[in-house]
């Protein structure tokens, strides 16, 4: 009888395991983080369940200036070794179960659980990733803080779905040169512009002066190396992910 129960406590929690975890999907072939577009992450109401699958897509090397010379790093691993930030009652787990992503592998994080909490929350994930440079081995610690949750209570819906801050995908894109960044927003204000690399380390962070109405900000690529981006636009209350490509003539 012992036995018995304790084999069905093993299903039991292997097939909760099961049901919490998301599936890779291997049809991803460009590095990056999926969804890569949205204003934020998907948002929730609060005490009713809450699901968002992150798709993740793991590049095999990258390139590092270092004094003034570019270099090729291999990529073996990134792992994810926190995410804080979440709204209560929500918590992360990865597939692979360990959060260690190989080079090139195609890998996923699913947040769940039931919110406890309203309101707009950033979550905080920091990565370790670990790779070669001239055959030296070298880890770095990244932190990824351009996403948002936004929790509503059931009367705070319509109210989220009148605000006026948008952004548009930049133009041209890829870019060689230059490329525009277009946004309107309800007020005249400040944003925040802000470009990561695809391992998750900001290159550029930019304070943005813009009128109430259509706005456009000249982004010059002569900081960056070619290679594909995600840049964040953030009013203080919403935050909107693009993606973009800097191909270097």
């Amino acid at each position: 009888m012992m036995k018995r129960l304790l084999l069905l406590v093993v299903i039991v929690g292997a097939a909760i395991s099961v049901n919490a975890q998301c599936v890779p999907n291997t049809s991803i072939t460009q590095p990056g983080i999926y969804p890569d577009s949205a204003t934020g992450l998907s948002s929730g109401v609060i005490n009713q369940p809450y699901n968002q699958v992150l798709q993740l897509r793991i590049p095999t090397d990258t390139t590092v200036v270092i004094f003034g010379n570019t270099q090729n790093v291999t990529i073996n691993s990134i792992t994810l070794t926190s995410f804080t930030g979440l709204p209560p009652g929500i918590t992360y787990a990865c597939n692979p179960g360990s959060c260690v992503f190989p080079g090139g592998s195609n890998g996923c994080a699913l947040l769940s659980g039931t919110p406890t909490q309203a309101g707009t929350f950033n979550p905080v994930a920091i990565t370790n990733t670990s790779g070669t440079i001239i055959g030296f081995p070298i880890n770095q610690v990244d932190t990824i803080n351009y996403y948002t949750i936004v929790i509503n209570t059931a009367s705070g819906i319509a109210g989220n779905q009148k605000l006026k801050f948008e952004l548009m995908q930049n133009d041209p894109n890829p870019f060689s040169n230059h490329t525009d960044i277009k946004f309107t927003v309800g007020h005249q204000s400040i944003v925040t512009l802000k470009v990561f690399n695809l391992i998750g380390k900001e290159v550029i962070h930019k304070s943005i002066q813009c009128q109430a109405g259509r706005n456009n900000y000249r982004l010059l690529g002569d900081d960056l190396l070619p290679g594909v981006y995600m840049y964040t636009l953030s009013d203080g209350i919403t935050t909107y992910t693009r993606r973009m490509i800097y191909s270097k003539r």
